[in-house]
């Protein structure tokens, strides 16, 4: 009977053994992962396993399967932007958005499907998370409050702007990466087209490896952002034709120029004399920086190019026969090099102004308009223009001065100090290119140069500049006429308003030298004078607030000089 209780007892403990349900189990297993190729740091992402049994029974016994779902951190997380640094999340974004999808702005599908040709392409209407293309309107809805946006101004339509500093340009483009409710974006938009095309670009090299430069990233917690420039789409569509090249940039403040090369339809063009301000399709537009302005084109395809040189007086230059002239432009079109070359002029007369930048605001001063319109009915060969163009350099400044920017003649700008600063150096460059430049006109040397900047202060590279342009105005037996912002003197009494008086005196010194002539602003007065046997004038009342009494020199006028065998200078006053 005891052994029948024993045998009762082990079946028992067997029966309850093989009936107990496996437990759930949640176990942390570290991972290894892939971080980006520059990060020094690595990390394992937690991993929450879950295990649930099901039972199923089958005639001839009970089977138990175990099912596993798996969680990562990043799938719950999105990107964690504190565990990149500056530039990281740009960089690899392929592996950071998925590419099946891309959502895009009506009209742009062009783009997403030259770009992104395997994706499917879906209205931007859908777009919640992951990669689209925006056009700036659109982008500028989904950016609000960023600190990269597009944004309408008058005049110069969408432009960019990132955190304080606007960007003006169908050229211009930006990558933005971001968060938004725990979903990950990634926005390529610009100005236009091309701009679009330009940050496309720029993402697919650095798929291929380009480095990007952290230090042009602006990252600003769960958001990271660039600024790109396109040199050379000709026709602006934002896709890389054969017969063109690109240069595409990224951009912290100050963008990129490229003033005299373009291939265009496939033909390497180079300008001297001007610079190429803007191609469209298969026509150049060069604006002169004085009278001897030469094309040299080098190819094989011998493409007809339409050239429109801007800022020229036809009346002064020889010109091939099939050009048509304006005002102040000549058109031709070509295959072939050519050249525009100065009139042997033994008299002429210019004209110079400077400082017709409000006393604040954007609007030009009334003033400035009766002296434009004076000069536009004077005979004079060009204008000087010495600079304060506009007042602190805005884009709404500039707007207003572009706007009303309707001159008869030719005229050459040196940069004033109050539109050379911020985001109007980049404007200043795209619509009067580099500051140093020369020509010759009869007698005379013209040398335009950059003042400033660095306390009114020359570089050593603008020193050995302009000792060699008057070497070479030496070498022609011409009389050089130097052109700055900036004077060297300041006739006032107790007066301080010049260039930084160790270079100005080392500047009196040298044109002292050379029998150089002075064209100077800043100082809102006229004055005419000798200072250590060096002849100048300073111009500075084109409809800034004056500095002096008119019996002083306070008054708003321009100048008429008259370029005989000597200069002779007429000021024109202006009520």
């Amino acid at each position: 009977m005891k052994k029948v209780w024993v045998l009762i007892l082990i079946g028992v403990i067997i029966l309850a053994s093989g009936c107990t349900q496996s437990p759930t189990t949640t176990q942390t297993i570290p991972t290894e992962t892939t971080t980006p190729e520059s990060q020094t740091t690595s990390s394992s992402i937690e991993t929450i396993t879950s295990t649930t049994s099901t039972t199923t029974t089958t005639p001839s016994e009970t089977q138990t399967t175990i099912t596993t779902t798996t969680t990562t951190g990043a799938e719950k997380l999105g990107i964690d932007f504190s565990s990149y640094k500056t530039g990281e999340i740009l960089q690899n974004w392929t592996s950071l958005f998925s590419q099946k999808i891309i959502y895009v702005s009506e009209g742009y599908e062009e783009l997403a499907k030259y770009y992104f040709p395997n994706a499917e392409i879906k209205s931007k209407d859908e777009f919640d998370s992951g990669i689209a293309i925006l056009s700036p309107s659109d982008a500028r809805e989904l950016l609000r409050g960023k600190p990269i946006l597009t944004t309408p101004r008058d005049y110069f339509g969408y432009v960019l702007y990132k955190v304080g500093t606007k960007f003006v340009g169908g050229e211009m483009g930006t990558i933005i990466a971001y968060k938004e409710d725990g979903k990950d974006r990634l926005i390529f938009t610009g100005n236009d087209v091309s701009g679009i095309g330009a940050a496309l670009a720029f993402a697919k090299e650095l798929s291929e490896g380009r480095k990007l430069n952290p230090s042009y990233v602006l990252r600003r917690g769960e958001f990271e952002g660039i600024i790109v420039k396109v040199i050379g789409d000709n026709d602006w569509d934002g896709i890389k034709d054969d017969d063109e090249y690109w240069i595409v940039k990224e951009i912290f403040v100050k963008e990129p120029f490229v003033y005299t090369w373009r291939i265009v339809n496939g033909e390497n063009v180079t300008v001297s004399g001007g610079f190429i301000r803007l191609v469209n399709g298969s026509t150049v537009y060069i604006r002169a920086l004085g009278f001897n302005v030469s094309v040299k084109v080098i190819g094989t395809n011998h493409a007809q190019i339409t050239y429109i040189i801007e800022n020229i007086n036809p009346e002064l230059v020889e010109y091939p026969k099939n050009g048509e002239t304006g005002e102040s432009w000549i058109k031709l079109t070509t295959n072939e090099s050519f050249s525009l070359i100065p009139k042997d002029v033994n008299n002429f007369t210019f004209l110079a102004f400077g400082d017709h930048r409000p006393g604040s605001g954007t609007k030009q001063p009334e003033v400035f308009f009766k002296i434009r319109d004076l000069m536009n009915q004077e005979e004079g060969a060009f204008i000087i223009d010495s600079g304060d163009l506009v007042y602190s350099g805005k884009v709404e400044e500039w707007a207003e001065l572009l706007k009303v920017w309707n001159f008869n003649k030719p005229v050459f700008v040196a940069p004033g100090n109050h539109e050379y600063q911020g985001e109007g150096i980049n404007i200043y460059h795209k619509f009067f290119g580099p500051t140093e430049y020369s020509f010759v006109l009869g007698n005379y040397y013209f040398i335009f140069a950059n003042n400033v900047e660095r306390n009114y202060q020359l570089t050593s590279a603008q020193w050995n500049w302009l000792e060699k342009e008057l070497e070479k105005a030496k070498s022609l037996g011409k009389r050089p006429v130097i052109i700055m912002h900036a004077p060297p003197i300041d006739p006032r009494p107790e007066g301080g308003h010049t260039m930084n008086p160790t270079h100005a005196k080392k500047l009196l010194e040298l044109m002292k030298a050379y029998n150089a002539f002075g064209v100077f602003g800043h100082i809102h007065i006229y004055w005419y004078g000798e200072k250590d046997g060096v002849e100048l004038i300073i111009t500075g009342g084109g409809g800034a607030p004056l500095y002096a009494k008119p019996e002083e020199g306070g008054f708003y006028h321009y100048i008429k000089i008259t370029a005989g065998d000597a200069l002779t200078v007429e000021p024109v006053k202006v009520e």
